[in-house]
């Protein structure tokens, strides 16, 4: 519990009855929408099938990994090659329940600043975190029209 109280929420999670599929493909218009690309997609039921791993056939999970390279590039140029750490960003939907979910990791600014203590990276952070959001919020306001 105390890491809880100390670190909150790090996975900012939202949940709709809009089809999978849907969810995808207005998840990738609003990664677009906001300046930023679809730089990779892993779909882990295909990843666990190749492994003959038992999954449940109405498993779906997939990790979809974002980028904004002006932004990205002058990170690893301008401030250190170590913020490859934190890149791409992942957006991951799945169905749960009946429903589909969105996720993502919303690294709290303090977080960051303590990784990389001699960068100061958290009016970045925030921003990032924000387009994240924002990706997300608008993902769910293309699946309701």
């Amino acid at each position: 519990m105390l890491s809880k109280w100390l670190i909150g929420d790090i996975v900012e999670k939202y949940t709709t009855d809009a089809p999978y599929e849907k969810v995808i493909e207005s998840l990738k218009e609003a990664v677009k929408d906001n300046n930023f690309a679809v730089v990779g997609v892993h779909d882990m039921k295909e990843t666990y099938s190749k492994k003959n791993l038992e999954i449940a056939d109405d498993f779906a999970y997939q990790i979809i990994q974002i980028c904004n390279a002006p932004k990205s590039h002058k990170a690893l140029n301008s401030l250190s090659y170590d913020m490859g750490v934190m890149m791409p960003k992942s957006i991951i939907v799945s169905r749960e329940n009946g429903k589909t979910t969105l996720r993502f990791m919303k690294m709290k600014p303090w977080m960051v600043s303590m990784m990389f203590p001699e960068l100061d990276i958290v009016p970045m952070s925030k921003t990032v975190t924000g387009i994240m959001a924002k990706i997300v919020t608008d993902t769910l306001s293309k699946v309701k029209n």
